[in-house]
């Protein structure tokens, strides 16, 4: 038996087999379309296919979709797998044993594991691509935390020149003076609406290297691991004031928290 649901942003039907259901999806899984998607899959705890080939985008809020139907069907003792797709986090999902099955996209030639560093980068890098979708901002960049030496390090960027990412090539997390070594140390977020006015920046050094490089505003969020350590930062910078209004700060912290479900 087959039928279509309507849900915001995609399509989407249902074929109800006697051994499992498949879900066929189309269109981007943002994070609107998943929210009304994952009400229509909340009565399902049996044998599920999700059917992802048609799929454009998937992004943060569908790996997340994913892992929380995977945890409702196996807690009902079903099985969950994903057709179609070639996505680094959820092949991670599936080499972690929490995806039964995952079957790619064919002539991907992607290996189904990636070194730590390497996929940590790739979180990191995702994670400010969506932090500059939510918020517009023209500048951003992502740093991971150096074990050995206990300082962020830029691992991408958009927007900045040489002088910045100079300036702030290594820094401490306990460093005063620039918003992600503040949000580091309080593992919290730092939203700052000007930079001119800000006192974490008057009368230092770094309040130069930003009025250089054209930066007003920045909010940098801490990305921390499932074990509540801090693993990674990433920032977004307007070149105007900006008041960081609740909504935009509840779409930062959901990508903060997305991305420390996959960083390692």
């Amino acid at each position: 038996m087959a039928w279509s649901v309507s849900v915001p942003g995609i399509e989407v039907s249902v074929a109800a087999q006697p051994e499992r259901t498949i879900v066929h999806v189309a269109g981007r899984l943002d994070q609107d379309a998943v929210v009304a998607l994952r009400q229509q899959l909340s009565d399902h705890d049996r044998c599920l296919v999700l059917d992802f080939s048609k799929v454009s985008f998937v992004g943060f809020a569908g790996v997340a979709l994913v892992e929380a139907v995977a945890e409702q069907v196996r807690a009902a003792g079903g099985e969950l797998e994903v057709w179609g797709v070639d996505d680094p986090w959820l092949r991670h999902l599936h080499d972690s044993g929490r995806l039964r099955a995952l079957c790619r996209s064919a002539g991907s030639g992607v290996e189904t594991t990636d070194p730590a560093q390497s996929r940590n980068r790739l979180v990191m890098r995702e994670a400010l691509a969506a932090a500059l979708r939510v918020t517009g901002a023209p500048m951003g960049n992502a740093q991971l935390l150096d074990s050995a030496s206990r300082s962020l390090r830029i691992t991408t960027q958009r927007g900045f020149h040489q002088p910045f990412l100079d300036f702030f090539r290594r820094v401490e997390t306990t460093a005063h003076g620039s918003a992600c070594g503040a949000a580091a140390e309080r593992r919290d977020a730092v939203y700052v609406e000007d930079v001119r006015v800000c006192e974490l920046f008057v009368g230092t050094p770094a309040a130069e290297v930003l009025e250089e490089a054209g930066v007003r505003a920045v909010a940098s969020l801490p990305v921390l691991s499932a074990a509540g350590d801090l693993a990674g930062m990433f920032s977004t910078h307007f070149a105007r004031p900006t008041v960081w209004t609740p909504e935009v700060r509840r779409e930062l912290a959901y990508v903060a928290e997305a991305a420390g479900r996959l960083i390692r």
